[in-house]
């Protein structure tokens, strides 16, 4: 996991819930995802995507645009936001170069690889953004729901998350439009699905995580987590939430 005020990324023993290891990357450290060998995070403060091997814990700082918000990886390249600039940027894993800039506009944040495609969520207006990786064609997505920034996908299951509304929105792939409206917690941001199919969204200004039924779209509970949390991950078959402010995760079996 990254530690955005320690500008680490923390490595964290599932079998015994204690961190093993602490690697030093740039500043405000956010998103980070898996793919070609290699941990992929978002220098937030140093406009870098930061590659790490995680068995020699080498990095590998990769320029980008300014202030990256988040990053995907869609099985061959890994894909990171420009929040402030309207664009996603496209890295090659080969060559650790930036190969293509893809214009969105709105303001880029949230990032996933969900049916085939890089979903962008964006923090001004209604409307996400969905990007073929092949043809870098950009589809936009009307939400209908102020500021959709974050995402919670996987296989062909996709969700927004409306950080001024507190609502999650699921988007159907097959027709791009939003078929189920959730009532969630105060600022929803980056979730995850579990392995159960279970969306669970964490809200940032109410402390707390909203469990979301995959099946019938309707909420199923709420759970207490830490101080502002800000991402869910799933990893082990569990669901790991740190406490973007304060300094513990806590870990859910769902």
């Amino acid at each position: 996991m990254t530690s955005y005020l320690e500008g680490a990324l923390v490595r964290i023993d599932p079998k015994r819930n204690r961190i093993t290891n602490r690697i030093a990357v740039g500043d405000q450290p956010c998103g980070i995802v898996s793919g070609a060998g290699s941990l992929w995070l978002n220098g937030y403060g140093t406009s870098t995507v930061e590659r790490v091997d995680p068995r020699t814990r080498k990095v590998r700082r990769i320029s980008v645009g300014p202030s990256p918000f988040d990053v995907a990886y869609d099985g061959r390249s890994v894909w990171t936001s420009i929040n402030s600039n309207g664009t996603v940027e496209r890295i090659d894993p080969a060559t650790n170069r930036v190969t293509a800039k893809v214009r969105t506009g709105g303001a880029p944040a949230g990032l996933a690889f969900a049916a085939g495609s890089i979903w962008v969520g964006s923090n001004l207006g209604s409307t996400i953004f969905r990007i073929d990786p092949a043809t870098r064609k950009v589809t936009p997505v009307e939400v209908g729901a102020d500021a959709p920034a974050w995402l919670a996908a996987k296989g062909n299951v996709v969700w927004v998350a409306s950080v001024s509304q507190g609502t999650a929105h699921r988007v159907d792939p097959a027709t791009n439009a939003v078929i189920a409206t959730v009532k969630v917690g105060a600022q929803p941001v980056d979730g995850a699905i579990a392995p159960d199919g279970t969306v669970w969204i964490p809200n940032r200004g109410s402390n707390t995580a909203s469990l979301i039924d995959g099946r019938t779209n309707r909420l199923r509970g709420t759970v207490r987590v830490g101080t502002r949390p800000f991402v869910i991950t799933e990893a082990f078959g569990d669901m790991w939430v740190p406490s973007w402010g304060g300094a513990d995760v806590r870990r859910f079996r769902p």
